[in-house]
């Protein structure tokens, strides 16, 4: 590797470099950043030459980092929460009223949110930054240390949820009652009928997408309840990882996301589609729906909280019409 100068490494190829290494995906990173995938290619290519390195190897279920990309990971990582850091302290000296309010969530459901939020908060006039990252296993812990601002995610019962700590308040959005298939464009199982049955022949992966208990899926619960044999491949919890995983394989997910329209459409090679009514009642019959909940310190008492919590619930419902 030849030396680097600072003209050399400029802050998006970093910011996409570290996006890459989290999410494995070029396609999602362009959607995430609002970059066009062309410009991400060149930003990649840009960093290949610097360090004399590939970084990525491209798998079937998307960009691999290899042993040099996870050196640089934690560097670039630190540089780029530097530069997250200049930026606040900058917005801070201009108005000390702004906050930025950090927020998780589905990738599923947040994908529309950055473009539609910041609409919203130039029209109100309001002085409000905001990030959104995907929801985790960490999510509710950050949520009640006051680290994280709004949280959104599903759970079985609201119980589960109100008694992780007092401090927590728990505001049901949506019961997650419909399903959704995901699968390759020319999967076998698209020119068959689609049952609970017939899901179960093929390799599933589980998604437990914004789960705040990570435990079995709906899907695995109503199979192991009905003793139907089912061949769970791998667990997964980011989408851009599964959307990879999926193309090309004959390998299924169940989601309980109808925003899963919004991201296939930028994903070429899947297929989404809808469980007829009939089998959802049956499998909801047997095991109790999630529902979505938005979860928040009662203690927050920031300007504009109430506003942008608002807010969310709105694009929520309009995510999941």
């Amino acid at each position: 590797m030849r030396d680097i100068s600072y003209s050399d490494l400029d802050l998006l190829s970093i910011n996409i470099l570290v996006n890459l290494y989290e999410n494995k995906s070029a396609t999602y990173v362009s959607n995430k950043l609002n970059v066009p995938a062309p410009k991400i290619s060149r930003c990649l290519k840009h960093a290949r030459e610097i360090f004399g390195n590939e970084l990525f190897i491209r798998k079937k279920y998307g960009l691999v980092p290899n042993e040099f990309a996870g050196k640089v990971y934690p560097i670039a990582k630190q540089i780029l929460e530097c530069s997250n850091s200049l930026q606040q302290l900058h917005g801070e000296a201009i108005a000390d009223n702004v906050h930025n309010f950090e927020i998780v969530a589905p990738d599923l459901v947040s994908f529309p949110f950055p473009k539609m939020l910041l609409t919203s908060i130039r029209d109100a006039g309001k002085d409000v930054n905001f990030n959104i990252s995907a929801w985790n296993k960490s999510s509710l812990d950050h949520i009640v240390s006051g680290d994280i601002d709004i949280g959104i995610c599903c759970s079985k019962a609201i119980g589960n949820l109100e008694s992780i700590d007092d401090n927590l308040a728990v505001l049901p959005l949506k019961k997650l009652n419909k399903l959704f298939l995901i699968c390759d464009e020319k999967h076998p199982i698209l020119k068959e009928e689609i049952t609970l049955e017939s899901i179960a022949k093929y390799p599933y992966v589980n998604s437990n997408v914004g789960d705040a208990e990570q435990k079995m899926s709906a899907f695995q619960e109503y199979c192991y309840r009905k003793q139907i044999s089912l061949n769970t491949e791998m667990d997964l919890n980011g989408v851009s990882s599964l959307f990879e995983y999926l193309r090309q394989t004959n390998a299924v997910a169940l989601l309980p996301y109808s925003s899963i329209y919004n991201m296939i459409n930028t994903t070429p090679g899947l297929h989404a589609c809808r469980l007829a009514e009939v089998e959802s009642e049956r499998l909801f019959m047997e095991v109790k729906p999630p529902t979505l909940y938005m979860v928040y310190n009662k203690n927050n008492h920031e300007t504009n909280f109430q506003w942008l919590s608002e807010k969310i619930q709105g694009l929520v419902h309009s995510a999941l019409h």
